[in-house]
């Protein structure tokens, strides 16, 4: 149970769009005890999406909100600051000028914005003891052995003429992983049309001839050239399966000077 007396609430804002109160509280857990996070549905002035995150156990409110706002996600930097129902200082002031009354008021203000927060069904929140829906269908299950959910299976019978078409096609393993996406093009270069090739995946292609015959003898005529593509050429089988992909990343905010290491 939380006690609810020793959190520290942070106000964060120019959160992305993509990110909701879950993916939040995920990234504000890397960097201490986040306990709740609330997103309310409405904007503020400047049409910045903004926020707070309840956390447990900060000993140095300063330096931890000046952590946290240190966070970059992706491209966007968010802002954060202790809330303003919650600062220190403040706190602290009153506390000396007036006693412990309106530090007591003060908390109970804060509470009760929070609390307002989270009510609003409007508002995304999320809490790090929330159950998930998979985790509440686990529990049903433990809690009634009886029921029995079963994954649904997949069958696929493939058509006999598909069969005896790739029965006369040929496999080929590239040399170099990825070759296998732009081979067709090299092929045509040459001068070679009677081959269709299919990449199916980084490391294989399906060779299927127009005329019975062209792979072999292309393999003849051509056998230096192909070594520099093909590390073998086998006849098409059922176990065939190439399971390597080739994946390209987009990398934004790299110097000029950087762009050759």
């Amino acid at each position: 149970m939380v006690d609810e007396t020793r959190l520290t609430t942070y106000f964060f804002s120019d959160i992305p769009d993509s990110f909701g109160a879950k993916a939040m509280l995920n990234i504000f857990q890397k960097y201490g005890d986040a306990v709740e996070v609330v997103i309310p549905a409405k904007r503020d002035k400047g049409g910045r999406r903004f926020g707070f995150a309840r956390f447990e156990h900060v000993r140095d409110v300063r330096k931890f909100g000046i952590e946290l706002d240190n966070i970059i996600i992706g491209r966007d930097k968010i802002y954060v600051n202790v809330s303003r129902f919650q600062r220190e200082e403040r706190n602290s002031r009153y506390t000396q000028r007036e006693g412990g009354n309106v530090h007591g008021r003060r908390e109970e203000r804060h509470e009760h914005h929070v609390e307002k927060m989270r009510k609003n069904q409007k508002d995304a929140t999320y809490r790090k003891d929330e159950k998930s829906y998979a985790q509440a269908v686990q529990g049903e299950k433990l809690r009634n052995q009886r029921r029995i959910i079963q994954a649904p299976r997949w069958s696929y019978t493939v058509g006999k003429d598909t069969l005896l078409s790739l029965q006369k096609s040929y496999v080929g393993e590239v040399v170099h992983p990825g070759m296998s996406y732009n081979i067709q093009d090299e092929f045509h270069r040459q001068g070679y049309f009677g081959i269709k090739i299919t990449p199916l995946g980084a490391n294989l292609v399906l060779l299927e001839e127009q005329e019975e015959g062209e792979v072999r003898a292309l393999i003849e005529d051509a056998k230096s050239w192909m070594e520099q593509w093909f590390r073998e050429i086998r006849p098409w089988s059922t176990r065939e399966v190439d399971s390597s992909r080739l994946v390209w990343l987009r990398v934004y905010g790299i110097p000029v000077h950087a762009w050759n290491v």
